[in-house]
């Protein structure tokens, strides 16, 4: 399936999802939703199915907090709204 890349994409480097895309791949369980908000906000709301890794965390607990670093991961750090 192919994802729905944006324009600011391209001028980071870093490819982005759209929110109807990511809408759509709720369920798909090849793609990994990650939630870098302090655990107080996620703990508040969060994308269903997401996994809390905070953004201060990402390097020491990434490895074993992701499941599969072959599957796709999309990374988000305000509320989904």
């Amino acid at each position: 399936m192919a994802s729905e890349v944006t324009a600011a994409a391209y001028s980071s480097g870093v490819p982005e999802i759209s929110r109807d895309e990511l809408l759509r791949r709720l369920r798909d369980s090849s793609l990994t939703i990650v939630d870098v908000l302090p655990q107080a906000s996620y703990v508040e709301a969060h994308i269903p199915g997401a996994i809390n890794i905070p953004l201060e965390q990402i390097q020491t607990h990434a490895r074993e907090q992701l499941p599969d670093f072959a599957a796709e991961i999309a990374v988000y750090c305000g509320k989904f709204t």
